[in-house]
C-alpha cells in the first residue's frame, strides 16, 4: 500500500517511485502531453463552460444578466430586477435528493456471507469520517445547474501517515477539462481528465512532501498560461501568491501478472503484499502445480501532477487503483450530439427562454405601473405663498399656471394601462417554467386546488416519473463512487486499522481482488448515520413484516446517548410484566383447574346415574329369565303328566298306545296354539 511521507523515507505517492527531477526528459514530455490534451479539448469544454457559466448566473439570479439582455441601455441599467423562478424549480429537486438520501452498502452474492457486513462497515466508516453525503448533494445540484460535475476521492495522510484517510472533493464544471467524447459514466472510454487547483506553498508541500524542499524556494508566480479562465480563483487579487496545482488523470496500461486455473477456468490478477514472502509466487505454484502463470497489459490510470508549470510526479494514481478517483454527476448527457455546449446540460438551461421572457415583461409591467402620474395640484403662480406645501404628502405632481390661465387649456395625456392580456401572459411564462421542468406544483407544495389526497398523491407520482432518470443517474453514480471507495480501502488500509474499524480481525478473503468480484456487489441502500442504525433500521423492518426479532438483538444494534439506564428500564419493566402475566397465567390455570373438577363431578356423576340405569335394566332382564324359567319348567311338567299318561296305558294294545299318543301330541299341541273351544251345547 502506498503512503504520503517523505521519500527519502522509503514512501512516496502511489507507493512507487513517480517523483521527476525538475530537469528530467520524461517530465517535460509528459508536461508536452499535458499542453497537447489541453488544446485538443479546450474548444468544447470552453463551450461546455461559457453555457455553464450562463445556467449558473441564471440559477443564482445575476441581475447583470440584463446587460446581456437588453443591451447597454442606460434606460435597463436602472431597472436591474430579477424575479428569479429558477431557484425554487431547482431547490425542489436537490431538496427531495437531500430528503431522500441512500447509503452505499454491498449485498453478498451469497447467502451468510461475512464478508458484506465487513465491507459495509468500512464503507460506512469512511464515508461518515469523510462527509460524502453533504458532498454528493452539493455534486447533484451541480449537475441540475450545469449539467455535470465530478466527485473526486483522494487519500489524506495528515493524520494517518500510514493508511491515510479517504476524503471526497466535490468539482465545479469550470475546474475541470474533460474528454469530450466518453460516453460511459463509468468513465471506461475517458481518454483523460485534468483537474486545476490553486495552493499555496505551505499545502504544496504538504500535497508534494518528496519536493517539500524544492517546493519552498519556488516562488509563486500565479496565472501565466491563461488556461481554466471561468475558474472564480482568478478574480482573487492575491492569485500572484499561490500556485496551479494541476492533477492530470490519464488512461494507460500496466504489466500485470494473471493466474490461470485451466481445471476451473478461471483467471485471478496476482496482487503483491507486504506481509508476503517474496517467494509467495513461487510456494503457491509448488503446491498447485497446474496453475499457469501469464503476463498481460492490464488498463490503468496513471497521475501527473504539475506546480507552477513544473511536472512533478508521474506514476500511479493516489488511491493505487485502476480506475478513475472521479465520478461523474450527470443530468442530460446526450453524447450523439455534436456541438458539446448542448451535449451536457442541466435543468436549468431548458429554463433560460421561459425566465428571460418572464423577467422582461415583468420589467414592462413595472415600467406601465411607474408611468403613470398619481393625482397632484393645478394652481396659478401668485394663489399659494409657498408651493412646497403641496408636496408634504411626498406624492403627486404640481402644475403651475400663470396668472390669466385656466386649468381646462391644458390636455393630460393618459398614460397606457396594463393589459390584461399581459398579465395572462406573465402568468402563462411562470406555468412554463414549471413544466419545462418536470416539477409539478404538487412537488413544490404550492397546489392551491381542492382535490383529494389520492389525486394529489397521483400527482406527485407524475411528477417524480419526469425526473426518474435524473435521480437514476445519480444512484448509479453511487454505486460506481462505492465501488471506487472498496478497492481504495482494500488497497491502502492496513490490517490494523481494518481491525479497529471492525472490532475483531478482518477475514483472510477481505483483501482479495477476488472477493470483489464474486462476493459481494456494492449497491445503495437506506440512508441512516452509522452503520449500526442501518441495522436497526432493518431489524425494525424485519419484526414489522412478521418476522421473529429478539428484543436483545434490536437494544444491540440501537445507539442511545443513555443506552445502558433505557436498557435497564425496559428489563424492569418486561420483567414487571412477566410477573403479571405470569400471575394471570395462575389465576386462569386455578380457574381451568376448577372448570376441569366440576367437570370430572359431573361425569362421575353421570356415570353413577349410567350404572343405576344399567342395574335397573339388569334387574328387568332377570325378572325376565325367571319369567321365562318358570314357562320352560311348567312345560316340563305338562310333557311329564303326558309320560305318566302314556305309562299308565301301557297294557293297551299298539294301535291304542299309538292313537293314545297322536292324540296326546294333538292335545299338546292344541294346548300351545290355545284353549280347545267348547263343544257345542257344552
Amino acid at each position: 500500500m502506498g503512503s504520503y511521507e517523505n521519500a527519502s523515507a522509503g514512501y512516496s505517492l502511489g507507493g512507487t517511485s513517480g517523483y521527476l527531477d525538475g530537469s528530467d526528459v520524461k517530465g517535460k514530455n509528459k508536461g508536452q502531453m499535458m499542453d497537447n490534451f489541453y488544446q485538443k479539448t479546450y474548444p468544447a469544454n470552453a463551450a461546455y463552460w461559457v453555457q455553464g457559466s450562463i445556467d449558473k448566473r441564471f440559477k443564482v439570479g445575476d441581475q447583470t444578466l440584463l446587460s446581456m439582455m437588453y443591451g447597454d441601455n442606460n434606460y435597463y441599467q436602472t431597472r436591474r430586477w430579477f424575479f428569479n423562478l429558477i431557484r425554487r424549480q431547482i431547490n425542489m429537486i436537490c431538496g427531495f435528493q437531500r430528503k431522500n438520501r441512500k447509503s452505499t452498502i454491498t449485498i453478498p452474492n451469497h447467502d451468510a456471507d461475512p464478508l458484506a457486513d465487513e465491507f459495509n462497515a468500512c464503507l460506512k466508516w469512511s464515508e461518515e469520517r469523510d462527509g460524502f453525503q453533504e458532498y454528493l448533494s452539493e455534486g447533484f445540484e451541480g449537475a441540475c445547474d450545469t449539467g455535470m460535475s465530478l466527485l473526486h476521492l483522494y487519500p489524506d495522510y495528515t493524520l494517518d501517515p500510514i493508511s491515510g484517510d479517504l476524503f471526497t472533493d466535490q468539482v465545479a464544471y469550470n475546474n475541470f477539462l474533460i474528454d469530450p467524447y466518453f460516453r460511459k459514466q463509468d468513465l471506461t472510454d475517458c481518454s483523460a481528465i485534468w483537474r486545476r487547483r490553486w495552493v499555496t506553498n505551505v499545502q504544496a508541500q504538504a500535497l508534494l512532501p518528496g519536493h517539500a524542499k524544492e517546493i519552498a524556494k519556488m516562488r509563486p508566480s500565479g496565472l501565466k498560461d491563461g488556461r481554466f479562465p471561468l475558474q472564480a480563483e482568478l478574480l482573487n487579487m492575491a492569485t500572484n501568491q499561490l500556485f496551479a496545482y494541476d492533477e492530470f488523470h490519464y488512461r494507460d496500461t500496466r504489466e500485470a501478472t494473471t493466474i490461470l486455473d485451466p481445471i476451473s477456468g478461471e483467471a485471478v490478477l496476482w496482487e503483491d503484499d507486504e506481509e508476503d514472502s517474496e517467494d509467495e509466487m513461487e510456494r503457491t505454484l509448488r503446491q498447485q502445480p497446474w496453475l499457469v502463470v501469464k503476463k498481460t497489459q492490464v488498463p490503468t490510470v496513471r497521475l501527473c501532477i504539475r506546480l507552477g508549470g513544473r511536472v512533478l510526479y508521474d506514476g500511479p494514481n493516489l488511491l493505487n487503483i485502476d480506475s478513475y478517483p472521479f465520478v461523474p454527476l450527470l443530468t442530460y448527457y446526450e453524447p450523439d450530439i455534436q456541438s458539446y455546449a448542448w451535449r451536457v446540460q442541466g435543468v436549468v438551461r431548458n429554463l433560460r427562454d421561459c425566465q428571460y421572457l418572464y423577467n422582461m415583461r415583468k420589467v414592462i409591467e413595472m415600467d406601465i405601473l411607474q408611468s403613470q402620474i398619481n393625482s397632484g395640484w393645478i394652481y396659478p403662480v401668485d394663489a399659494v405663498v409657498d408651493p412646497k406645501s403641496f408636496r408634504q404628502s411626498g406624492q403627486g405632481f404640481l402644475v403651475p399656471l400663470k396668472a390669466g390661465h385656466l386649468p381646462n387649456e391644458i390636455q393630460r395625456i393618459e398614460a397606457a394601462s396594463i393589459p390584461q392580456s399581459l398579465l395572462e401572459l406573465s402568468r402563462s411564462l411562470s406555468e412554463d417554467i414549471t413544466r419545462i421542468s418536470g416539477v409539478n406544483e404538487e412537488l413544490l407544495g404550492a397546489a392551491t386546488d381542492d382535490k383529494s389526497g389520492i389525486l394529489s398523491m397521483l400527482r406527485q407520482g407524475a411528477g417524480l416519473t419526469t425526473l426518474q432518470t435524473i435521480f437514476d443517474k445519480l444512484d448509479y453514480s453511487q454505486r460506481l463512487y462505492g465501488k471506487i471507495r472498496l478497492q481504495a480501502i482494500r488497497k491502502n488500509f492496513s490490517k490494523g486499522k481494518i481491525s479497529s474499524i471492525l472490532g475483531h480481525a478482518p477475514s483472510e478473503r477481505f483483501f482479495t481482488s477476488h472477493s470483489l468480484k464474486y462476493s459481494v456487489f456494492v449497491e445503495e441502500g437506506n440512508y441512516s448515520a452509522s452503520q449500526r442504525q442501518m441495522e436497526l433500521q432493518q431489524l425494525l423492518h424485519f419484526r414489522e413484516i412478521g418476522m421473529t426479532v429478539a428484543d436483545k438483538t434490536i437494544w444491540r444494534a440501537a445507539f442511545l446517548t443513555n443506552k445502558k439506564q433505557a436498557e435497564e428500564d425496559a428489563a424492569e419493566q418486561a420483567q414487571q410484566q412477566q410477573q403479571a402475566q405470569q400471575a394471570q397465567a395462575e389465576q386462569q390455570s386455578k380457574v381451568e383447574n376448577a372448570k376441569v373438577m366440576a367437570s370430572f363431578a359431573k361425569a362421575k356423576s353421570d356415570l353413577a346415574r349410567e350404572k343405576e340405569i344399567l342395574a335397573s335394566a339388569q334387574e328387568k332382564i332377570s325378572k325376565i329369565q325367571d319369567n321365562q324359567a318358570d314357562a320352560e319348567r311348567k312345560r316340563m311338567e305338562s310333557d311329564l303328566g303326558l309320560v305318566k299318561m302314556m305309562i299308565e296305558l301301557e297294557d293297551m294294545d299298539f294301535n291304542q298306545m299309538r292313537s293314545a299318543f297322536e292324540m296326546a301330541q294333538s292335545i299338546k299341541l292344541a294346548n300351545q296354539s290355545g284353549p280347545l273351544p267348547q263343544a257345542v251345547g257344552q
